[in-house]
């Protein structure tokens, strides 16, 4: 279920607000309250009219949906979005937080606008699949992609395959791109007339995708893209 969430002022600062939270008790709760976790909003737990809450921080922040409203993100952005999210859940883990504690949508990843450093939400109490959020994720970042920059249609069409793969799982993204291999061929894939029909919009060209960019990044995705589709 989608947390209740807002966005609040309060004195000079900006909160994100996580309403009518279960009153459970977690250790995730306690490491959260107790620990600054590097690319994770800081949380505060609270109690209003007996309903417990978690507000945020996210002053000289905006979350990616207020971000990309209006605009069309080049390969570069899209490259930097996705190493940082899964660089910061990586990172997360080693606190032994859950991956289904993670809330992963355009309202709750928050980035500032000068450094472009991402910060990620975690909620406690959520049980939510990780690979299903990065799914519904990877959906909507398809609307968003340039469809004049080659390597923008290229990585998202790949990252929206590879989420939706039957045997994909967050460690097989993350083993991807922590051990950067070689760009695998599949430019055969590439030619095939019965490609499966991919969300708008459509690639351009498809020869000429693979050409430019940063191939790091082509090769990473690249390599998981051949994995699941052979």
């Amino acid at each position: 279920m989608k947390p209740e969430a807002r966005e609040i002022n309060s004195m000079e600062e900006r909160y994100l607000v996580i309403e009518n939270v279960p009153e459970e008790e977690s250790f995730e709760e306690e490491i959260m309250l107790y620990n600054a976790i590097p690319g994770l909003l800081k949380m505060e737990t609270g109690w209003m009219s007996g309903a417990k809450y978690h507000r945020y921080r996210i002053s000289g922040l905006k979350s990616l949906g207020r971000y990309l409203a209006g605009k069309k993100i080049s390969g570069a952005q899209f490259e930097t979005m996705i190493l940082g999210v899964f660089a910061e859940i990586r990172e997360a883990k080693e606190y032994l937080l859950r991956e289904d504690g993670f809330w992963i949508s355009p309202e709750s990843i928050y980035m500032n606008e000068q450094t472009k450093e991402i910060y990620l939400c975690y909620y406690p109490e959520f049980h939510c699949p990780l690979i299903e959020q990065m799914r519904n994720l990877s959906t909507h970042l398809l609307s968003v992609l340039d469809p004049n920059d080659e390597k923008a249609v290229y990585s998202g069409y790949a990252f929206y395959v590879l989420c939706h793969g039957d045997s994909c799982s967050f460690q097989a993204i993350s083993g991807i791109l922590e051990e950067r291999p070689a760009l695998p061929e599949i430019s055969a894939y590439l030619e095939n007339d019965e490609e499966e029909e991919l969300p708008t919009p459509r690639r351009k060209r498809r020869g000429g995708i693979l050409v430019g960019g940063s191939l790091l990044f082509l090769a990473w995705i690249g390599a998981l893209l051949f994995l699941v589709l052979r």
